[in-house]
């Protein structure tokens, strides 16, 4: 009974997530958009040949419709969500939520979305994440978010020297924005100027940035 009562008391205790030794990322530029949507429909009106992503469509289930605001298109961070982002690197969850009756549709370049990390520094949002712009037409096109669907995102930890307040904005179409609740978080003054950069992997990369 005693060995039984301590193998529960291990299993209880244990996380895999800790197991994994996650951290923070601390650095000195502005990360490039990293947050990919596949549609819930086809872009019929575009040029094709575009990367489409497998991050699909959920339906809304009991988790998402208790954190979600009746009839709203919504940015919600969970930072009490701790998952692996990539590599060993600590991340929290996003989720881009229509719970509403009308169906939604995004501008996107190889299926990554207008969204960017701000940080309130200074009394003022300022991005800290950057979108790249591809030269080739093909990479332009729409996705799609049924009526009472969500996208599930993980986006990474920062670390940095200065203490901050931290949110996502979702840029529409027709100067329109959705904003995300707000969360604490650690930044370095360099991720506001200096962006992360990029090379082109070969000729079927149309970014420089």
């Amino acid at each position: 009974m005693k060995l039984f009562t301590l193998f529960l008391i291990i299993m209880m205790s244990y996380n895999p997530l800790n197991s994994q030794n996650l951290d923070c990322i601390n650095v000195k530029y502005k990360l490039r958009g990293y947050l990919y949507a596949a549609s819930s429909q086809a872009d019929t009106m575009a040029l094709g040949g575009f990367y489409e992503d497998n991050n699909r469509p959920k339906k809304i289930d009991k988790y998402i419709g208790e954190i979600a605001s009746k009839d709203e298109y919504q940015l919600i961070v969970k930072t009490d969500s701790i998952t692996a982002f990539n590599n060993g690197i600590k991340g929290y969850k996003l989720y881009l939520i229509n719970n509403t009756d009308t169906i939604v549709t995004l501008a996107a370049q190889d299926s990554r979305l207008y969204i960017k990390r701000q940080v309130f520094y200074k009394n003022q949002w300022r991005d800290i994440e950057y979108l790249p712009s591809s030269w080739c037409g093909n990479s332009y096109h729409y996705v799609s978010l049924r009526p009472y669907e969500y996208w599930d995102f993980t986006f990474p930890c920062l670390d940095g020297k200065i203490e901050a307040k931290f949110r996502f904005i979702l840029n529409m179409e027709n100067n329109t924005t959705v904003i995300s609740n707000e969360f604490d978080g650690a930044f370095n003054k360099r991720q506001l100027k200096k962006e992360q950069g990029h090379e082109p992997l070969g000729l079927m990369d149309p970014y420089n940035n």
